[in-house]
């Protein structure tokens, strides 16, 4: 028997190796963006969600308020800020016009992208018109 010679093609030598080092990184950053990105979407979402629950708990009244027909304000932010810290959320409740506005901030540190994101996800409640959800 006698042996047989592989021909090379002598125009293709290292592109496998220039496929590598293009497809490499590309493919790094579209598993950053599914995520870091999913990441982002679920610090948002539970940041909204505790931000609602926060402003629900402020407008439902005690006993005494509900006798009186008015929230106390200084309970009613009381509440949000326990819900808050009940979620482990951070964030502030303030008093605008008669209603209570929670904004709950939330920081996502990227696990393959460079840096992280600060989010910030707000919920109005009044107590005769319900919870209205705002996120920027």
């Amino acid at each position: 028997m006698t042996a047989r010679r592989v021909r090379r093609c002598s125009g293709q030598r290292g592109s496998v190796s220039v496929f590598v080092v293009v497809m490499v990184p590309a493919l790094l950053a579209a598993a950053g963006l599914v995520l870091d990105g999913g990441r982002q979407l679920e610090a948002r979402r539970s940041a909204h969600g505790a931000a609602q629950a926060a402003a629900r708990a402020a407008v439902q009244g005690s006993d005494d308020e509900v006798i009186g027909g008015a929230i106390d304000p200084d309970q009613a932010l009381g509440r949000a800020q326990s819900e808050l810290a009940l979620r482990g959320a951070s964030g502030s409740a303030i008093l605008v016009d008669g209603k209570i506005v929670v904004t709950v901030t939330a920081s996502v540190d990227y696990l393959i992208l460079p840096g992280g994101k600060s989010i910030s996800e707000s919920a109005t409640a009044d107590p005769q018109e319900g919870i209205e959800g705002s996120g920027s």
